[in-house]
């Protein structure tokens, strides 16, 4: 160091340069190329004990900052003198100090190898407890001056301190972060466990509804063996069950997907317009005649309309977005088909009901969401991330549109194909 510069005050200033860093690996980095800098070192590493003490004292040297040194040279046979050094240091407690290590009995390889002279290491110690060791050297003889040996260790001393501040910041920030994470969990399960008694309680009552209606007509056609049953109470029997047959299957792909299942397709071409027709039919058999009258249904997707898709999921897509509309839509009921690109169209569900609030649409197809909680009518908001999940499986987006008193619009979009055409879609 230049003899016009008071080390004195180049320690103060450094000492109140690593004051000011709470990070760990920042402190670490920080101490050593001050260190290097001060003492004129050509290289050095800063090395921290691991707090395992089980281990031996050589294993448990952690290389945590490097001054023109990779981590990976400390495992190198040609450091055994540097390991040696290091050792002294750490079982000693003390300084080590080599004017010109080529010159000392028995040089290590390495120190051939690199041409060492001076070697430099001091011990990192707080309240009596070894941190790691400080270690720097050069190729210059007797490269470290007195004036260096005497304010290296105040530096160390001062860097002890810093480094052991920095762990306390780091541990309590961690503490905090697991605390943090503690909470956020608690509060994931409690919402989870309220989604679910919902979801339980809601599910009961859907399955209610068409589990009677098929109870109620077995005992009447137990009471009525020797005469024919009636079309009627066959149809709705069979509406129902189709319908709990649904339920099930829905119920039964949420928890699949939750579990990171994924979902089974059975790919094969499909005429659109009839099977949108079966499922318009299917939702008006099932709605009481009172609220029947309420909805009308139109299906103007183009005959002759031909997609790719797997039948029993494209009809539980279409059944969904149907009874969303009915349960908070009104008036006239569309299922509309839209050009997109060469290999897609888009299928578009609309209803003519009060729309979707704004901050709501961008999280309509989350799991248990829903867009008015507090509303009269049930769900388990699952309906609509059941049908994103179907729509991603068979290659497809799903989006919505809607505006205050302007209805709502769900669109998904389909692989289209040719009737003879047995390609996958991309």
């Amino acid at each position: 160091m230049s003899s016009t510069v008071d080390p004195i005050l180049r320690l103060l200033e450094v000492t109140r340069s690593i004051t000011g860093v709470l990070d760990l690996d920042q402190l670490l980095q920080h101490i050593l190329n001050q260190a290097v800098e001060m003492m004129k070192a050509e290289r050095g590493y800063l090395l921290l004990l691991d707090p395992d003490t089980s281990l031996p004292m050589a294993q448990r040297l952690q290389v945590r900052a490097a001054y023109r040194l990779g981590a990976e040279d400390l495992l190198d046979e040609d450091f055994s003198l540097s390991r040696t050094a290091i050792l002294k240091v750490l079982s000693g407690g003390a300084s080590h100090h080599s004017e010109d290590a080529l010159r000392e009995p028995n040089p290590s390889h390495s120190v051939e190898l690199f041409g060492l002279r001076s070697i430099l290491c001091e011990p990192l110690v707080v309240q009596d407890r070894m941190q790691g060791v400080l270690y720097l050297d050069s190729r210059i003889i007797n490269r470290f001056s007195p004036w260096c040996r005497e304010v290296l260790p105040s530096l160390a001393s001062q860097a002890a301190i810093c480094i052991e501040n920095a762990k306390l910041v780091s541990q309590r920030e961690e503490a905090m972060r697991q605390q943090y994470a503690d909470q956020v969990r608690a509060l994931e399960m409690e919402t989870w466990k309220n989604a679910m008694a919902a979801f339980v309680s809601i599910a009961s009552h859907d399955l209610k509804g068409p589990l009677t209606v098929i109870q109620n007509g077995l005992a009447l056609l137990g009471r009525r063996p020797d005469q024919a049953p009636p079309e009627d109470l066959l149809q709705d029997m069979e509406v129902s069950l189709l319908r709990a047959r649904r339920l099930v299957e829905d119920y039964l792909d949420a928890a699949a997907l939750q579990q990171g299942q994924t979902l089974s397709l059975r790919w094969e071409n499909l005429e659109l317009h009839q099977l949108v027709q079966l499922e318009l039919a299917q939702v008006e058999t099932h709605l009481h005649p009172k609220k029947r009258s309420n909805f009308s249904f139109v299906n103007a997707v183009p005959p002759d309309t031909w997609v790719y898709a797997d039948a029993m999921r494209l009809r539980q897509v279409i059944s969904n977005l149907l009874e969303n509309a009915i349960k908070y839509g009104r008036g006239t009921i569309s299922v509309r088909l839209y050009p997109g690109d060469e290999a897609r169209s888009w299928v578009e569900v609309s209803d003519e009901g009060p729309g979707i609030p704004l901050d709501s649409q961008d999280r309509l197809f989350d799991r248990y969401f829903r867009a008015e909680p507090n509303s009269s009518v049930r769900g388990t908001g699952l309906g609509l991330w059941i049908v994103r999940q179907v729509v991603e499986a068979l290659g497809g987006q799903v989006s919505v549109s809607s505006q205050p008193a302007r209805g709502a619009r769900f669109s998904f979009s389909l692989a289209v194909c040719q009737p003879a055409s047995s390609t996958s879609p991309a």
